[in-house]
């Protein structure tokens, strides 16, 4: 909240706005620590943003019924009600009692304000160290901005817990894709876990695939620092750090890729097509010289309707190609036009791809 929003609208107005904000998908860590620096300056904003927590419950509730009144009267008749001030009012508590038991209910309330206060900063203190969590559905793709200034844009059914810290910033990609753009902080790592990986950046753009069979980084542009939790199998064989067994390190750059399996790191690809490691972010999907097998799952990644390639011949079969990830009917057009090749309709809207049965010799086809 800017220091201009605050002069220009009331406490009571800018609890709205906090209660909004704090129960949004969008909030972050910065806004729960501003929350807590804006509800710490006077108990009159504990008392406002407790008497909005009341108000939203009280709508929420399922005893109330709203009547057909009209606005104008509710309003003219809920001013006109003494039992219309909400809890921590002094105002009530002023005119209801004498001077001296005014004073000494005020400071039972100011001690209750403080005490919801420091509940409210536990809170917030609970919530900073508690790892967020975003999700996509099938499909979904959604770009998450930190706090920290870093971006990361999610791809179909995925998840990702986020942890920033004051010396350190932690991403753990538990399933799915993610491409990260990530803001330089010399002063706190970002580090991504993914399957038995371990990404070490300050500052680059990286994309991270995890699958069932292993975790595939490639680097668009910077420097990337990869770690497996597996030793290599060679009996003696030196690691990036030099003695035998122990965590192995590479440092990827700019159009590099590494794959990271149960066994430990792979092979360095240098001079990869990072525009096709990338191509989902505009929900396309391209495709060099890639078994139908793999082309068809991942279609399947972001559609209900399955594409089931029923052929061992076909699943070899090689495919070149841009295609829209959500348009899976021109995919299955493009099948149908291959020679010899039969689709069918599946349970659930699947399509069976399948080499058409030849007739048998001597008979008619």
């Amino acid at each position: 909240m800017t220091s201009d929003m605050e002069a220009t609208t009331s406490i009571l107005e800018q609890a709205s706005y906090w209660w909004e904000l704090l129960h949004s998908d969008s909030v972050s860590n910065s806004d729960h620590r501003e929350f807590g620096e804006w509800v710490a300056r006077s108990p009159e904003r504990v008392e406002a943003y407790l008497q909005t927590a009341r108000l939203v419950k009280a709508i929420k509730s399922p005893r109330l019924i709203w009547p057909s009144t009209a606005a104008e009267v509710l309003i003219r008749e809920a001013k006109a009600s003494p039992d219309t001030v909400l809890p921590f009012s002094t105002t009530q508590v002023s005119a209801s009692v004498g001077r001296s038991e005014a004073r000494h209910v005020q400071g039972r309330l100011a001690w209750a304000a403080a005490a919801v206060l420091l509940m409210g900063v536990g809170l917030a203190l609970f919530v900073l160290r508690t790892p967020q969590v975003f999700r996509t559905a099938l499909g979904e793709q959604r770009s998450v901005l930190l706090a920290d200034g870093s971006r990361v844009t999610l791809n179909t059914t995925s998840t990702m817990e986020v942890n920033l810290q004051k010396d350190r910033r932690e991403v753990h990609l538990v399933r799915g894709e993610a491409l990260f753009d990530v803001a330089h902080d010399a002063a706190r790592p970002f580090v991504v876990r993914a399957g038995n990986a371990l990404l070490k950046d300050v500052g680059t753009q990286f994309n991270v695939d995890v699958r069932s069979n292993g975790t595939t980084v490639t680097v668009v542009e910077g420097q990337v620092a990869v770690d497996s939790a597996s030793p290599r199998e060679s009996a003696g064989a030196p690691t990036a750090h030099g003695a035998p067994g122990a965590l192995e390190a590479l440092v990827l750059g700019a159009n590099d890729r590494v794959v990271i399996t149960p066994a430990g790191l792979g092979v360095l690809q240098h001079g990869v097509n990072v525009a096709q490691a990338v191509a989902w972010t505009q929900r396309q999907l391209m495709f060099e010289h890639r078994p139908l097998s793999e082309v068809a799952e991942e279609f399947n990644r972001y559609n209900k309707d399955r594409i089931d390639i029923d052929s061992a011949e076909l699943k070899r079969q090689e495919v070149t190609g841009v295609f829209e990830a959500k348009d899976p009917a021109s995919f299955v057009a493009f099948l149908s036009g291959i020679p010899g090749v039969e689709i069918r309709e599946g349970a659930n809207g699947a399509h069976i791809v399948t080499i058409r049965k030849r007739a048998a010799p001597g008979r008619a086809p």
